[in-house]
């Protein structure tokens, strides 16, 4: 069977496997003392799911890693299916650990635009920050959402375990914000507005000159455009949206609005994946 390349999904793959992965987390750390097996097996189940997609877009070279942890999946939604919800946290927990660390780290292995080598150690730090956090906004906002509405299987978690998982959400997008900007300002060449220096010719022709000038700086003036509109949109989301829904939804779950809260967690998934788009297409 002759798979798509890698590459045409980038970065789709890393953030979706840095979101899984993220979601797998935190339905670990959920209780089973009151929410039910069959909640756990659903999301379990996606999770495997979302597993098998990321192994058929990845290269052969890691593709089996990727399965591995689909199988573990499998084994974590079986024991689940069964209602043994010891054994399917076990299963659910090596998932979650191996898909956080080599499913995340073995796509950036491979994807030089993911993780270009020679970066300085503090830029290093930054991006890896960045994509992990940016896949934690998404996976924590992903089971808060099933948590509180939108699973065919009602999860019978309590409001306080709703509002202890979404209590650290504006955490997690308020860190994320402040890498961004760290990047931003401390990355070179990767500034709000960009301008490029170009160094002409003083001994050529008025005419040639004149050519020159205009399809060199043309060219140059679209390309900082490109790149100032695209980061201006990521700051947008990161740094206001983000921020701004996270605390009214804090504001809706304590007055109990679900269904308020629920569209809410839904914008935050939305919204975060969007920007971890153009954060990845960005370095940022």
């Amino acid at each position: 069977m002759r798979y798509p390349n890698f590459m045409d999904i980038f970065p789709l793959n890393l953030v979706l496997a840095v979101a899984v992965a993220s979601a797998t987390i935190f339905l670990g750390f959920l209780p089973t003392r009151n929410i039910r097996s069959p909640f756990f097996a659903q999301e379990t189940f996606k999770a495997l799911i979302a597993w098998v997609f990321i192994a058929m877009f990845s290269p052969s070279a890691i593709r089996h890693f990727h399965f591995f942890i689909a199988i573990l999946c499998f084994g974590s939604w079986w024991q689940f299916r069964r209602d043994k919800a010891l054994n399917g946290k076990m299963w659910l927990s090596i998932a979650s650990g191996l898909g956080i660390s080599i499913g995340v780290m073995l796509i950036l292995a491979v994807t030089p635009r993911a993780y270009p080598p020679g970066l300085s150690g503090l830029n290093q730090t930054l991006l890896l920050a960045s994509i992990y956090l940016g896949g934690a906004v998404i996976g924590l906002a992903y089971v808060s959402h099933v948590l509180i509405q939108g699973s065919a299987i009602p999860s019978g978690a309590t409001n306080d375990q709703i509002q202890r998982h979404i209590g650290l959400l504006p955490v997690l997008v308020l860190a994320r914000a402040g890498v961004l900007l760290a990047l931003i300002f401390l990355t070179p060449g990767k500034g709000l507005i960009e301008y490029s220096a170009y160094n002409l010719p003083r001994t050529q022709s008025a005419y040639h000159l004149f050519g020159h000038e205009f399809s060199t700086i043309s060219w140059g003036y679209a390309q900082d455009i490109s790149f100032s509109l695209q980061t201006i949109l990521l700051v947008g989301l990161v740094v206001i949206i983000l921020p701004l829904l996270t605390f009214a939804l804090r504001r809706a779950v304590r007055l109990r609005a679900q269904a308020q809260a629920a569209t809410m967690l839904a914008g935050i998934c939305i919204m975060g994946f969007l920007a971890e788009i153009l954060a990845r297409l960005s370095l940022l």
